[in-house]
Parts: structure tokens; C-alpha cells; sequence
């Protein structure tokens, strides 16, 4: 799913990264969401839509030509991103259980 574009890739001795700069940020937000889920560290469904709008921000603006991003740049935004991910799902996935749970009793006296 990723473009793996040099430019746009991290290298290390000399071997490009199999993903690009935002998708290793994403990939590396996945795991310390994940992180911070396991120390109980949660946040709330807004602060989740919060993270992810930085990258969606600078990939439209780099989409329409309005700037190049850097690496760094891209970097950030997709752990911001992939944070946000993680942190959208877990959230999703508990409103559904506990409206299971509600709808369960609601059905079952």
C-alpha cells in the first residue's frame, strides 16, 4: 500500500526503508498506542480525531502542490496519525461493546 518513493523514504547504511517517511510514523504511532493502551493510558474520541488531522492537513496540502513536506515532517504527522488510528478503534470498538451490553439487558428482562 505504500508508494516507497526514495525521496521520500528513510535509508539506513545505505538500504532504503521498505516504507515511505509517513507510513514508518504511522507504523511506530501504532506502537506506542498500543504502549500507552497497556500502561491504561487512554484519551477521549476527540483527542483521536485531533491526532489524526495534522496528517491529513499536510498530505492535502502536499497533494495540491501548496508545499513539500519533509521527511521529518511526514514522520511526525503519521506517529501523530497512527496514535490517533489505534486510539479511533479502541474507542469505536468500546462504544459498540457497551452498546452491546445496554442493548443485551435492555432485550433480556
Amino acid at each position: 500500500m505504500c508508494h516507497r518513493i526514495p525521496e521520500r523514504s528513510f535509508f539506513f547504511r545505505g538500504k532504503q526503508f521498505p516504507i515511505c517517511a509517513r507510513c514508518t510514523g504511522i507504523m511506530c504511532g501504532y506502537l506506542v498506542a498500543i504502549i500507552c493502551l497497556l500502561f491504561v493510558i487512554s484519551f477521549t474520541f476527540i483527542v483521536s480525531i485531533l491526532l489524526l488531522i495534522p496528517m491529513v492537513i499536510d498530505g492535502t496540502g502536499q497533494l495540491y502542490k501548496k508545499w513539500e513536506s519533509t521527511n521529518s515532517r511526514r514522520f511526525i504527522t503519521g506517529l501523530l496519525a497512527g496514535v490517533g488510528i489505534i486510539l479511533f478503534i479502541v474507542d469505536v470498538t468500546m462504544f459498540n461493546v457497551h452498546l452491546g451490553q445496554n442493548l443485551y439487558q435492555l432485550f433480556s428482562e
